[in-house]
């Protein structure tokens, strides 16, 4: 039986995210047409997921991402992880990321990416908030509110 991970998301066609992942949502995710899952912050890949994704010849690449709390160390992490995904979407592949239980590290990042999409701030927030549980809100409003993108630069830029 397929199984979506914890808080699973689709922000585009080619881009969906998720709380830590489990052996059985690995299933989901391939049948979702998934090949390459990004780790983030403490969504490191348990080991008893490893065989599962081998078995599905997807790849794994983790990325540290800090506590929110410490600004300097999120905007860096964040603009590494948000270049390092959109060159995957720009080359067209399908993309989960799979965050820590709070999943803050992934608000922060889907954040980004609707700032390049142009959307309106709050708009932006709330649905960072909802994501995250609203765990560490004021740290998450200001790593969003801080990040530098260059819309230009963005696959999902809208009308495109």
């Amino acid at each position: 039986m397929l199984q979506p991970p914890r808080k699973f998301r689709m922000i585009t066609p080619l881009l969906t995210v998720s709380g830590p992942l489990s052996p059985e949502n690995v299933d989901f995710l391939k049948q979702t047409g998934c090949r390459k899952i990004l780790s983030i912050g403490g969504g490191f890949v348990h080991p008893d997921v490893v065989p599962h994704v081998k078995k599905n010849q997807m790849e794994v690449a983790y990325y540290p991402f800090p506590d929110c709390s410490d600004l300097k160390a999120t905007q860096e992490s964040l603009e590494r992880v948000y270049n390092q995904l959109t060159h995957l979407l720009k080359s067209g592949s399908r993309v989960h990321v799979a965050g820590d239980i709070s999943l803050t590290d992934v608000a922060c990042l889907v954040g980004a990416f609707r700032k390049s999409q142009g959307w309106a701030l709050g708009n932006l927030l709330a649905e960072a908030i909802d994501i995250s549980d609203s765990v560490e809100v004021s740290d998450l409003i200001s790593a969003i509110h801080n990040f530098d993108v260059v819309p230009k630069s963005s696959p999902f830029k809208l009308g495109d």
